[in-house]
């Protein structure tokens, strides 16, 4: 039950990272690198967060 509990708002964050991704189409054009979303990708994939 916990770990339900811990995954609820990285899948809350994830969907939130979706609609930012989107909305920022044109700046990923451009570069590769963007800090906010390196910030997010780090939140929803490292594991000892977990």
């Amino acid at each position: 039950m916990s770990r339900i509990l811990k995954g609820i708002p990285k899948f809350v964050v994830a969907n939130l990272a979706v609609l930012v991704v989107i909305m920022m189409l044109p700046v990923f054009l451009v570069t590769d690198s963007v800090p906010l979303m390196d910030g997010i990708m780090d939140y929803l994939f490292n594991n000892e967060s977990s």
